[in-house]
């Protein structure tokens, strides 16, 4: 029998929506050239990051932010990999750990918040 959110996640907890916003792109002549950018709608649900998930980021020398964990639980799922940005809350987050099975019913997503929230100096 496997772990199942359905009905669990909104029933107890508050979920909000968010979107994902990825640019694809291929090389061409060993130079990166974008493509087009996507945006899908997703309704997640935030919970904060473990100790153990915090240590996790902090491993890969990350400079962490802000740190969370959040539960996908509408949207098309099998899309979702560890590319592209969240958006939820007003703020832009980067996946940092995906872990997405084809055989639940949701996708957890370990996110940290992106520093630089309009994009650098002008």
């Amino acid at each position: 029998m496997t772990l199942s959110m359905q009905g669990q996640i909104d029933g107890v907890f508050q979920s909000v929506p968010a979107s994902r916003t990825v640019t694809g792109g291929q090389y061409v002549n060993g130079l990166w050239v974008p493509g087009v950018t996507t945006t899908s709608p997703y309704v997640v649900n935030i919970q904060p990051a473990t100790d153990r998930e915090v240590d996790f980021i902090r491993q890969g020398g990350e400079r962490i932010v802000d740190a969370r964990r959040i539960y996908i639980n509408e949207g098309d799922m099998q899309l979702i990999d560890q590319t592209g940005t969240w958006e939820f809350l007003g703020q832009k987050w980067k996946a940092v750990k995906v872990d997405n099975r084809h055989w639940r019913s949701y996708c957890k997503v370990i996110v940290s918040r992106i520093d630089d929230q309009d994009g650098g100096p002008a």
